[in-house]
């Protein structure tokens, strides 16, 4: 695998990313796959669970920091979903003009808060043409407000509309830890911490109050079903306390066909797509192999796409209807 240090610019703003290519450069021209990160997310962290896997099979891959994040310019800890959906959009635009890759099969897979910034990138913009959803959210505050106490969620709303009245006086919106926007639970907090996450200088910066209420106030699932014709995947896990499996169901209820949902039975949040789990391979293979059918690396698809390692494998679930 080779790699590539790129900047590009979205609304001004300079974002760095990385762009990662096979070994073996296929013929024609590469697909890419645009690995967009969740909360907090950086390049380094989520998007290199996954390129390994992609650039195996012939895919180049381009992860990037949003503003304000990593090594990306910005304003640290403002977060509102429309601008970091414009970011994918930019990062397409940039794609566009490399050589070596073929704008004409463009795909882009986010996950956890990432997973529903794609869905919205590509609601907007045509020019993703294969997008999956890994972990994600269909209603951000729901899944927040499924995960937290009544009672803790009404005082955040209550310290979001003072901050609301205080923005308008002093300009300025007041910052919390990301933690207190977005709770985790026990079992995401210990990979969290173990993980890269907690060793990343980066990682875990204060958020803005304002960023809060643009946080909650997403909700892909009311826009997933632009994405048709165009081919939806979305992979969960059902035990995810993080990010609920009705987060999956539901922007899966709300899209339109072609579309597909794997639901992971004993999967959480951030468990098994680490290294040494031994459910990372099957669920990969399963993901990149649904990639291969719907945005193949050479330029004549083989008919029906080739079946990936676990098409028959039964612990993983999956509802399909036709493309």
């Amino acid at each position: 695998m080779h790699t590539r240090e790129c900047t590009f610019f979205s609304d001004g703003i300079r974002l760095d990313g990385l762009l990662q290519f096979p070994e073996q450069v296929p013929h024609g021209g590469m697909p890419v796959m645009v690995l967009c990160s969740g909360y907090q997310g950086l390049k380094e962290i989520m998007p290199a669970k996954f390129w390994g896997p992609f650039t195996d099979a012939g895919y180049a891959c381009f992860a990037f920091d949003y503003r304000g994040f990593g090594t990306s310019e910005g304003e640290r800890g403002r977060l509102l979903p429309e601008e970091l959906a414009e970011d994918v959009q930019n990062a397409i635009t940039f794609l566009e003009q490399q050589p070596e890759l073929d704008p004409a099969r463009v795909g882009l897979l986010g996950w956890g808060f990432g997973g529903g910034i794609v869905v919205h990138a590509a609601a907007q913009d045509a020019r993703s043409h294969a997008v999956a959803c890994v972990n994600g959210i269909g209603d951000a505050s729901r899944a927040v407000r499924d995960t937290r106490t009544y009672a803790d969620w009404l005082v955040m709303q209550d310290r979001i509309a003072e901050d609301r009245r205080q923005r308008v006086v002093t300009g300025r919106s007041a910052r919390v830890g990301p933690w207190d926007i977005v709770p985790l639970d026990p079992d995401t907090r210990t990979i969290v911490d173990d993980d890269m996450y907690g060793k990343h200088e980066r990682f875990g910066i204060e958020m803005s109050l304002q960023s809060a209420e643009a946080y909650y106030a997403f909700r892909p699932e009311r826009v997933v079903d632009r994405i048709s014709p165009r081919p939806l995947l979305i992979v969960h896990g059902v035990r995810n306390t993080l990010h609920p499996i009705d987060e999956a169901r539901s922007l899966y209820a709300h899209a339109r066909e072609p579309k597909e949902i794997v639901e992971i039975p004993r999967g959480q949040h951030l468990d098994w797509i680490q290294f040494d789990s031994p459910a990372r391979e099957p669920v990969m293979s399963r993901i990149v192999g649904w990639f291969l059918q719907h945005l193949p690396v050479d330029r004549t698809p083989s008919a029906g796409g080739p079946r990936s390692a676990l098409e028959d494998d039964q612990p993983i679930g999956a509802r399909r209807h036709p493309s």
